[in-house]
C-alpha cells in the first residue's frame, strides 16, 4: 500500500480589501434619518366612548317602557337652490308624535331663533339634545359651516351633518336592489 504524502504548499493569506468605513457611515446616517423621521401612528382600534357609570348594587330595576332616556333628537332638513343657496329649512323633532315639522323658511336668523328656543327648553328640562342637519348636496360649504356654527352657539354639542338623498338617488338605489 502506497501512501502518497502531499506536501502542502503554503499560500499567503490574502484578506479582501473591503473598506467598511463608508458602510458604517451610511448605516449611521440611515439610523439617524429613521430616528428623526419616526412618527408613531395613533393607537389603532381606540374608540372614544363614554361608558355608563357603574351602579352601586346588584338590584335589578325594571325599566319603564313609557319613559325613555334617549336624548331628544332634532333634524333640520335643508333644501338648496341650483345656485347652492338655502331655499327652505324644516325643523323636525324625532320621536315626538305631537310635534309637526316646522317651516323655517330659508332665513338663517329664523333658524337661529328657533334653535335657541329649543335649546332653552332642553336646558329647563335638563336634557341635552342631538341635532342632525340633512343637507342638500348642492348646498355651498359656506352655508353648511354657518348652520353648524349657529347650532353650536345655540347650545347643541352633538351636531352631525348628513347628505340629503335626492329622489334620483333613491330611485337608482331601488333599481339596483330590484335587479339583484
Amino acid at each position: 500500500m502506497l501512501i502518497h504524502k502531499r506536501k502542502r504548499t503554503q499560500t499567503d493569506h490574502v484578506e479582501p480589501d473591503l473598506p467598511i468605513t463608508p458602510m458604517l457611515d451610511m448605516s449611521f446616517q440611515l439610523l439617524a434619518f429613521f430616528i428623526m423621521t419616526f412618527k408613531p401612528a395613533p393607537t389603532e382600534g381606540q374608540i372614544m366612548l363614554a361608558l355608563p357609570k357603574q351602579d352601586g348594587g346588584g338590584l335589578t330595576v325594571i325599566a319603564d317602557p313609557l319613559k325613555t332616556d334617549k336624548p331628544p333628537h332634532f333634524t333640520v332638513r335643508v333644501v338648496a337652490t341650483d345656485g347652492g343657496t338655502i331655499e327652505k329649512m324644516t325643523l323636525i323633532e324625532e320621536d315626538s308624535a305631537s310635534a309637526a315639522p316646522k317651516d323655517l323658511t330659508g332665513d338663517a336668523k329664523v333658524y337661529q331663533k328657533e334653535l335657541i328656543g329649543v335649546a332653552e327648553r332642553l336646558k329647563q328640562e335638563q336634557k341635552v339634545g342631538k341635532l342632525t342637519l340633512e343637507i342638500h348636496p348642492k348646498l355651498l360649504q359656506d352655508y353648511v359651516v354657518q348652520l353648524v356654527d349657529i347650532g353650536l352657539r345655540a347650545g347643541f354639542a352633538d351636531i352631525s351633518p348628513v347628505l340629503l338623498e335626492s329622489k334620483d338617488d333613491k330611485e337608482n338605489k331601488e333599481n339596483k336592489k330590484n335587479k339583484n
